[in-house]
């Protein structure tokens, strides 16, 4: 038996958290953020802890893998490929045929068959724009496309 289970949440304050103290720029709010179509979170099984998470999103008309992170310690393990294709089988179901995606780390997604699109190519969907004053410091954002 796996010692994690996925679960739906409607919860986005909880999950903004998680998202904020594991290096994503996300709001942190009560209220559930405009374009959210479903959020997941991942929990170890015994203890609930929170593991990794994702958001289905819609911005700026598309379809995104809004957020997703792992916590810090336990990267490496698989759980961001799980949550993808948990979100990806989602999309699939609901006839979407893209994702559009945001990422600070674009060679994690690039080996999943992510592509990189240029910026100005893409729809205006990252919650950073390429002239915040950490691009090129701390993260490298790009926006990315996966074809379901």
């Amino acid at each position: 038996m796996n010692s994690y289970i996925i679960k739906e949440t409607d919860d986005f304050y909880t999950l903004a958290l998680f998202f904020s103290e594991n290096g994503l720029e996300t709001s942190i709010q009560k209220t559930t953020p405009e374009g959210i179509v479903k959020m997941w979170r991942l929990e170890h099984r015994e203890t609930g802890d929170l593991i990794a998470a994702a958001t289905l999103q819609i911005r700026s008309g598309v379809h995104t893998l809004g957020d997703l992170a792992v916590r810090e310690d336990l990267r490496n393990q698989g759980f961001g490929k799980l949550m993808q294709e948990l979100v990806f089988e989602e999309a699939r179901k609901a006839g979407i045929t893209e994702l559009w995606g945001n990422a600070k780390v674009p060679s994690y997604y690039t080996r999943l068959g992510w592509e990189i699109v240029d910026w100005e190519s893409a729809p205006n969907i990252s919650l950073s724009c390429k002239t915040c004053p950490q691009r090129g410091v701390k993260c490298f954002p790009e926006i990315i496309r996966k074809k379901l």
